[in-house]
């Protein structure tokens, strides 16, 4: 999922490995966390031939510390992360939506209609979708915690799908069944 990659900026490039999604590859530029995947070694393998080139001293610190963030989410003792983001090069829209999903509390969910609501964009539920699907920075802006009307569990683009955004969300408390939110 490389293309979701739109800067030409230097990249600091980090690998965090067994976690229960797999490996996970994460991307810094010196303005913040540009990039996390949980596409493994190939999208790894594909930042540091195409985008790696002298990162400067802030984005390893950034990829670093975003790197111990997401085993600390994974050993369950964090439930924010504190990291900058670097959205550059996504359009306003997607960029509206990246940021209210990002003020999604740990162990809670909202519909895609109330981040279009909460965007003032109430009639986008579709759009919003849309938007998350491209996501660049999956479980630091938790777009697992979007659920369709009705708590159904609906669309993930990370490798597993649904069965991913399900462990994500039991991984927070969430009471999960038959692919929708246990009431």
């Amino acid at each position: 999922m490389i293309e979701k990659i739109t800067q030409d900026r230097p990249l600091a490039v980090a690998m965090v490995e067994d976690t229960p999604v797999g490996t996970i590859v994460l991307a810094a530029s010196d303005s913040g966390l540009a990039y996390l995947s949980f596409h493994g070694l190939q999208d790894f393998k594909t930042l540091i031939l195409d985008k790696s080139n002298i990162p400067g001293s802030r984005a390893l610190e950034i990829v670093h510390a975003a790197g111990r963030q997401v085993q600390e989410y994974f050993e369950r003792k964090r439930k924010a992360f504190d990291i900058p983001f670097d959205l550059e090069g996504q359009p306003e829209f997607r960029r509206l939506v990246l940021l209210e999903t990002s003020r999604i509390p740990y162990g809670k969910t909202l519909t895609y209609g109330e981040v279009a609501a909460r965007i003032h964009s109430p009639k986008a539920a579709r759009a919003v979708g849309g938007a998350l699907a491209r996501n660049p920075l999956a479980l630091v802006i938790p777009c697992h915690r979007v659920v369709a009307d009705g708590g159904g569990l609906h669309g993930f683009s990370a490798p597993g799908g649904l069965a991913t955004k399900a462990l994500l969300l039991r991984l927070e408390g969430l009471a999960i069944e038959d692919d929708r939110l246990a009431v």
